[in-house]
């Protein structure tokens, strides 16, 4: 396998250990639903939002009369102690004509309690009473971020920008909606600008690694995955993403080094464990790839076994017979009460090619017709048994099983390989020249095609 192949496989396995998944914009955004909840609950964002309660009437909407400015006056307290009637009161004195104030205040008690539809209504209403609000235009931005309207968010934020809001939160929530609507420069450059602010923020720094990914500038993001880590050392979540980082650069070995920290920190998914042995059997480390798929079964779910059963599909195609004997032992402790027919039925067909591989076709054999007398149209059983009747020189049994398979969706083309081989080796070339045509015309392959062609040659010359 190529430098290239490898790297693919690698990037193919990470979807099927589940690293790599298909994420919503706001986990391309380097933030899980967890620690998103973590930012909007932050001490700091809180403070900062709930400064904004306070106004600053040079530049910002004075109270339209003295009646107005002493009532809201009166709503401090209950604010703090009655959200509920402060948001009642506060509804009741938005008029037509009253300040713009009251509608932002109202707002930022909706959006405190959790209701961002409720804001972004009063915000812009606030905006459309004061048009230069600019913490208005901020709060805006907030709510609408978090509502993932995030093209909207960016407007409002940048708005807020030009009038002067900035503070690290306005920036880097810029980031993060920039990030999710894909425009990764922009994303870029507003969370540099957040860091500047607030260069202990992780948040800020995960949603520019993001950036950097998505631009494929990986060496800025595994430099700064290295100075949170020196911060984190304990974070499971840093060393797996840069773990993935590496392999996007094709340097398996270090994304090894990942994952095995983390499973010496006993902190390894089991996407993580099963990456780790594939990365070992790419560079054929079968003795080191073992131990840590079978780590992976102890992690892998009871109900949910094709992980594992994927691990034995590795070992067996790699020719790894012992070890696959030992990760089948493994996978019957682990999951022999709970396998579904399908799966049975699986494990056993991979049983049986380490069998023949061994020398012990007969038994294999036993368990291959066993599982197509459960199951008639289970191809790779009849294809794997008709190998074996091949093998021993059992042709008609042979014949039999592969016709069998091409009445199969979706073994037709191997059915139609399998037999035309047998019937090279008997030299009966026009028939198994009318199989490979067939075969290729439902599944073109080039390495077909070229037997296709070589059959052709020998029959020729056999003909002259």
């Amino acid at each position: 396998m190529n430098r290239y192949s490898r790297f693919r496989y690698l990037l193919t396995a990470a979807v099927v250990w589940g690293l790599f998944p298909s994420l919503p914009p706001a986990h391309a955004a380097g933030l899980d639903d967890a620690t998103r909840l973590e930012f909007w609950n932050n001490p700091e964002f809180v403070r900062r939002f709930m400064a904004s309660y306070g106004f600053n009437t040079e530049i910002e909407p004075r109270f339209e009369t003295p009646e107005e400015q002493m009532a809201f006056r009166e709503l401090s307290d209950t604010m703090r102690d009655n959200p509920e009637e402060a948001k009642s009161r506060l509804a009741q004195m938005i008029t037509p004509t009253s300040s713009a104030v009251l509608p932002f205040t109202l707002g930022a008690l909706h959006f405190q309690d959790g209701d961002a539809v409720k804001a972004i209504e009063q915000y812009e209403l606030a905006i459309t009473k004061f048009p230069e609000f600019r913490r208005a235009y901020r709060n805006l931005g907030f709510a609408l971020a978090q509502e993932g309207r995030f093209d909207e968010a960016a407007k409002a934020l940048t708005k807020a920008l030009s009038l002067g809001a900035t503070d690290s939160s306005v920036y880097g929530l810029l980031g993060y909606s920039y990030l999710n609507d894909e425009k990764y420069l922009s994303a870029e450059a507003a969370y540099l600008n957040a860091i500047l602010f607030d260069p202990d923020n992780q948040d800020w720094k995960l949603g520019l690694i993001k950036a950097y990914i998505a631009r494929s500038n990986y060496s800025k993001a595994v430099a700064l995955l290295d100075e949170i880590l020196a911060e984190s050392p304990e974070s499971a979540n840093l060393w797996s993403l840069q773990a993935n980082v590496f392999l996007q650069m094709e340097d398996n070995a270090k994304a090894a080094v990942n994952f095995e920290m983390l499973r010496r920190m006993g902190k390894a998914t089991l996407p993580n464990l099963m990456l780790l042995g594939d990365i070992y059997m790419l560079d054929d480390a079968l003795e080191l790839a073992l131990p840590v798929y079978l780590d992976a079964i102890e992690k892998d779910g009871v109900n949910d076994i094709r992980r594992s059963l994927r691990a034995c599909e590795i070992l067996v195609s790699r020719g790894a017979w012992t070890e696959a004997d030992h990760m089948f032992a493994k996978v019957k402790q682990r999951h022999q009460a709970t396998m579904s027919d399908e799966e049975e039925a699986k494990l056993l067909r991979l049983e049986s090619k380490v069998a023949i591989a061994n020398g012990e076709g007969q038994k294999a054999l036993t368990v291959l017709e066993q599982i197509i007398g459960k199951n008639p149209l289970d191809g790779e059983a009849l294809l794997l048994a008709g190998g074996f009747y091949a093998q021993e020189g059992e042709t008609a049994m042979a014949v039999t099983r592969y016709e069998l398979a091409a009445k199969i969706t979706g073994f037709e083309a191997d059915a139609w390989l399998k037999h035309a081989q047998l019937l090279v080796r008997q030299q009966d070339y026009s028939e198994a020249l009318e199989l490979l045509q067939k075969a290729q015309k439902v599944n073109p392959r080039d390495n077909v095609q070229k037997y296709l062609e070589a059959v052709e040659r020998v029959a020729r010359a056999s003909a002259g």
